[in-house]
């Protein structure tokens, strides 16, 4: 059962956060009391393996505004953030982490910049702290991968913490996709010039380390390649194309130099790599245009389960 219309859905993805969890909640409570806007806070665990669980039923004893959410296994933070969009009732939805590097007192400003200006979401846009050179090496280019398969702007920003409009959110929840990508789905459902920022401040990890490291980078960018965009089958039809093209191109050379000299090239080894090479160039074009049918067929009618819910407690 659904609560009734709220001003804010705070929307949470959970990870093995059990030490930041109580000080967030907290603040987040501070934060929306004292401005007197109606609030629930959705706190969506991504099958944590510590107590965070156990942590978020204590919090949710004591507090009225919060739904709590658990996933029978961990789907991933895209998966449960669209899991908490979907219990959202506020008329605006603002997603943050749970790690504290947000710092739930910048909301106001994400709230009073897409109150006052045509946007449909605003994004919190800052320079990250974190010690580990790596980390921001990989999220800058991270950044330019979402930006050149999306087709988006470069002065676009994009990251967990940001403000939609409800009617954004119901144009997002529709579109189903067993890998979601929230960033992807917002530009599936908008316009470029409906995305906003607004600069925010960000704080170093104080507890833990960051669940986003290498190959958490790299399958994300394959998912994002893969579910958005027909780059591999536009690979693999061009060097399908050039292969075919550089094969006639070789059969033609072969014919004039036999037209010169009879005696060129062992008999039948030219035409047989004519023959393979320009075979083999049709076939890697003809699977690009076939994969180019089994892409469209798929997003049609193919697609898996995006959270599935354990335990729900409103």
């Amino acid at each position: 059962m659904k609560k009734s219309s709220v001003g804010f859905s705070i929307v949470v993805p959970v990870y093995n956060s059990e030490k930041t969890l109580p000080e967030l909640v907290m603040r987040l409570n501070q934060v929306f009391n004292s401005a007197g806007y109606s609030y629930e806070l959705i706190m969506v665990d991504d099958s944590s393996y510590d107590n965070s669980w156990d942590v978020l039923r204590e919090l949710k004893s004591g507090n009225e505004h919060i739904t709590i959410i658990r996933l029978a296994r961990n789907f991933g933070q895209h998966n449960a953030t669209l899991c908490g969009f979907n219990y959202a009732n506020g008329d605006f939805i603002i997603t943050i982490d749970d790690d504290l590097q947000h710092p739930p007192e910048e909301i106001p400003k994400l709230i009073v910049h897409i109150q006052s200006d045509d946007f449909n979401v605003v994004y919190g846009k800052y320079k990250p702290k974190n010690a580990r050179y790596i980390e921001n090496v990989l999220s800058r280019i991270f950044q330019k991968v979402i930006h050149h398969i999306l087709g988006v702007p470069d002065n676009i920003f994009s990251s967990s913490f940001g403000i939609y409009k409800k009617s954004l959110i119901k144009n997002m929840i529709v579109i189903k996709n067993s890998y979601p990508f929230i960033f992807a789905l917002v530009v599936q459902s908008t316009t470029s010039r409906k995305i906003g920022h607004i600069d925010v401040q960000h704080y170093d990890r104080i507890i833990g380390l960051s669940n986003y490291g290498l190959i958490k980078y790299i399958k994300l960018s394959l998912n994002l390649i893969i579910n958005y965009s027909s780059w591999p089958l536009l690979f693999i039809s061009y060097i399908g194309f050039i292969v075919s093209l550089l094969s006639i191109l070789y059969g033609l050379s072969i014919i004039i130099y036999k037209m010169i000299n009879s005696s060129y090239g062992l008999m039948g080894w030219n035409s047989l790599m004519v023959a393979v090479s320009f075979l083999g160039g049709l076939l890697l074009f003809s699977m690009g245009i076939i994969g180019e049918y089994l892409k469209r067929i798929l997003m049609e009618t193919s697609y898996g389960q995006q959270y599935v819910v354990s335990e729900l407690e409103l």
